[in-house]
């Protein structure tokens, strides 16, 4: 009998209390949770094959040189058709379909990942690959 795995989800923030609420938030909820404190951190686990990520939540500012955007520039690489889930200064589109959400609290987040989990989730087998995933968040 195959037993299938949560979704993993990499959390990247440098505040310590948002990004550990969220976590405690996700793993109550089952999935599988990694946390980042840096982006340079976020970056070797998302580069880790063994441990793929299904999906990514990010700081767009984060300390040192890798930010979130980079971060969901290395994301895509893999998961073309999933967004990543960033906090910003404030909300705005993004040219690449991630959700970009202004100055969020963890219950936004949790919100946010689990809508996008289930509409992934519910989506159709053959959909096609340049169908927008954000048609079924809104």
């Amino acid at each position: 009998m195959t037993k299938t795995r949560p979704d993993r989800i990499l959390v990247a923030d440098n505040n310590s209390i948002s990004r550990e609420t969220l976590a405690r938030w996700l793993r109550a909820a089952g999935y599988d949770v990694t946390t980042a404190d840096t982006g340079e951190c976020a970056f070797t686990i998302l580069r880790d094959w063994q441990h793929p990520i299904s999906w990514l939540y990010t700081r767009a500012s984060l300390p040192i040189l890798i930010d979130g955007w980079i971060l969901a520039d290395e994301y895509h690489d893999h998961n073309r058709l999933r967004p990543a889930v960033i906090a910003a200064a404030e909300a705005r589109t993004s040219l690449q379909g991630d959700i970009v959400l202004g100055q969020p609290s963890p219950a936004t987040v949790l919100a946010t990942i689990r809508q996008l989990m289930k509409a992934n989730h519910d989506r159709p087998s053959g959909r096609e690959i340049d169908s927008n995933p954000l048609e079924e968040v809104a």
